[in-house]
């Protein structure tokens, strides 16, 4: 499935834990996320976007919530733009090739898709671990998304591995996490 069915899904995961969390034994406004690479991005989104619940919605589950309340990521995408000019102009999420006329639907659709456009002060804490000689999503994602939620006063901290490639062992490494 393509953009923007992941997001929805995952913010129909959260919003059915919140919903249920007295049957989880959890408390519903201490909910985080971790994810790396493509999860990564996904998190990311949980913690950036608004995820305001719908109340006209006939799902009760639909009308909570579905903003987390911690961000961790590993190797995340944070700006899809940047990615296609400077690594991919096929990013598998949406299948197609970046146009990049500013005026097009698919550049649209990737400035959408980026964790970095919905950063505001109301977000939650970050946590970003990510190798610099990633070569699938380059070191820059992170410094980019980091610097944006440092300018909103965001709690952010980055943790760059030396030598780490892009999987959760950070191959390459020389002290990996």
């Amino acid at each position: 499935f393509s953009y923007p069915a992941p997001v929805e899904d995952a913010q129909r995961a959260v919003r059915f834990i919140r919903y249920h969390a007295n049957k989880y034994g959890i408390h519903p406004d201490q909910i985080g996320a971790v994810g790396g690479s493509s999860g990564g991005h996904l998190v990311s989104l949980l913690g950036l976007l608004d995820g305001k619940g719908n109340p006209e919605d006939p799902s009760s589950v639909n009308r909570v919530s579905a903003k987390v309340q911690c961000v961790v990521t590993r190797a995340a995408p944070a700006d899809l733009v940047l990615m296609a000019k400077e690594q991919n102009p096929l990013i598998p999420l949406f299948g197609y090739a970046i146009n990049l006329d500013r005026s097009s639907l698919e550049h649209r659709t990737f400035v959408e898709a980026s964790p970095v456009t919905y950063v505001s002060a109301d977000d939650p804490p970050f946590l970003m671990v990510h190798g610099d000689a990633d070569t699938r999503v380059f070191f820059k994602q992170s410094e980019v998304l980091e610097a944006a939620l440092k300018k909103a006063g965001v709690e952010v901290k980055l943790l760059r591995v030396p030598g780490g490639g892009h999987g959760p062992k950070f191959d390459g490494a020389n002290n990996p996490p």
